[in-house]
């Protein structure tokens, strides 16, 4: 609790498979009383899988809630109970079909922090593999994209890559890796 706040009351308001809607009474520091309404789920991933070649691995695919199909770093929600570092080992996997001998954290962030009680745990994959992948149902209509790391990084600025995960997974790569900038492209997206 932030110091100097207390929680006057704090209900569940709905629970479903994936979320829990809160609404919490708190007193801050000045006496003040407020009301927060936000929600719970399970932490994410998101894996920036950088190639041999200062290739990404994107991941194209329809994403109903926001009405468009976006451009993101493979990842997904952590199960129950599962490891940050595990899910993005399996999200990895499952969306790409890519495998990496070194997966490093990047950093951890909230999603939304003004209305969700939810981080996201970006990481960075090299030494990689490629073999099938093992996608969702929903996740039928995923393409994978690989794209030289400075045009992803143009992107992130061009309105093109607009995933909050992606955006700070892809840019905190640029900052902490050297992509040959005369890497050929392995296509557009």
């Amino acid at each position: 609790m932030i110091d100097g706040w207390s929680t006057v009351s704090s209900t569940v308001e709905y629970t479903g498979v994936r979320v829990v809607v809160r609404r919490d009474s708190v007193r801050r520091a000045d006496q003040s009383l407020g009301t927060y309404e936000y929600t719970e789920s399970v932490d994410g991933v998101r894996v920036v899988a950088l190639d041999d070649q200062g290739r990404i691995a994107l991941v194209a695919e329809n994403v109903y809630v926001c009405d468009q199909r976006l451009l993101m770093c493979p990842g997904g929600g952590c199960e129950p109970g599962e490891d940050p570092l595990a899910a993005a080992r399996r999200e990895l996997a499952e969306e790409a079909g890519i495998r990496a001998a070194e997966i490093e954290l990047l950093t951890t962030m909230w999603r939304m922090p003004a209305g969700a009680r939810t981080r996201e745990h970006l990481y960075l994959a090299r030494a990689l593999s490629v073999g099938e992948h093992h996608r969702d149902p929903s996740e039928a209509d995923m393409e994978l994209h690989w794209v030289p790391l400075e045009q992803a990084v143009a992107m992130c600025g061009d309105g093109r890559i607009t995933e909050a995960g992606t955006l700070a997974a892809v840019l905190l790569t640029a900052q902490r890796t050297t992509a040959s900038p005369g890497s050929p492209t392995a296509g557009t997206v």
